[in-house]
């Protein structure tokens, strides 16, 4: 697993490859504008470019990188003014991911908002597929497993088997499994995870998830409460992770921390990831 971590773009998106690199990242995350706004960023042609070349002539030349898409996007949102506005917002990430040469797109599903689970699943297919009519993207949507708050969609594998079914375009679409919202929504991965791989597999198929967010629960199994806590000091605890670094199936793919604690602590988790990754690696 290439591991990395959530960084800040602050003060212009090349700053994040210095960022990463002081905290030892292998790949990072980033956000493409605020996440907390509509209004969209319009990147220019010197800041495409600069991206561009600095990623080139940096570490993180070969190995896939990630952005996250905006909170405020909901694919299944009641509201008609505020669906039509996440599917606009949708496409204009896309379009920031693929002028910057990103890999892959994660996107929390949508919120249905107490119309119930099939009509979410029904409405977010039916986003994405509007979506992909108006642009075809070369950057990867990753929708996000969710730890299963309030009516958000996506906690429960099937859901997202589901939408990927529904849209039909594998090549364009894939997972991002979060540690802590599986096991806020129920999966134990406590002690091992060859039960939630096999659940996994069944549902949308291990070559699906491209993505891991690596992050310890400070709430309980099945809480479906979505709070994060940095390696080992949380609910579910060191052995899963020192597990899941053992597992070959995913050599090739970011494994990004989104913990609380600031630099110090990224540092910390990716150095002591590191450690079960390379120590399995070489037995």
């Amino acid at each position: 697993m290439f591991l990395g971590c959530h960084v800040s773009v602050a003060g212009g998106l090349n700053n994040a490859f210095e960022r990463a690199e002081n905290v030892g990242c292998e790949a990072f995350q980033i956000f493409t504008q605020n996440q907390r706004q509509w209004k969209s960023t319009i990147l220019t042609q010197e800041q495409k470019d600069g991206f561009r070349i600095m990623r080139k002539n940096s570490a993180f030349s070969l190995v896939p990188l990630t952005a996250h898409a905006s909170y405020l996007i909901n694919l299944c949102a009641q509201e008609d003014e505020k669906l039509s506005r996440s599917r606009q917002a949708l496409i204009e990430e896309l379009q920031r991911c693929d002028t910057l040469g990103l890999e892959y797109l994660v996107l929390h599903p949508g919120s249905h908002g107490g119309k119930g689970e099939t009509w979410g699943i029904e409405t977010i297919s039916q986003s994405i597929m509007s979506v992909f009519s108006v642009y075809k993207p070369k950057v990867r949507l990753l929708l996000e497993t969710i730890a299963g708050q309030g009516t958000g969609v996506g906690f429960r594998f099937e859901e997202l088997s589901t939408i990927l079914t529904q849209v039909a375009q594998p090549n364009a679409m894939g997972v991002c499994v979060d540690t802590c919202h599986i096991f806020a929504a129920g999966y134990d991965i406590r002690s091992g995870w060859d039960s939630v791989l096999n659940q996994m597999d069944n549902a949308f198929g291990l070559d699906s998830i491209k993505v891991f967010h690596l992050n310890d629960s400070i709430k309980p199994l099945g809480s479906r409460r979505d709070r994060h806590a940095p390696i080992g000091q949380g609910m579910i605890g060191a052995k899963s992770f020192k597990i899941l670094m053992q597992e070959t199936l995913f050599r090739k793919i970011p494994g990004i921390l989104e913990v609380p604690g600031g630099d110090d602590v990224f540092a910390e988790n990716i150095k002591w990831l590191k450690s079960k990754r390379d120590l399995a690696y070489r037995l």
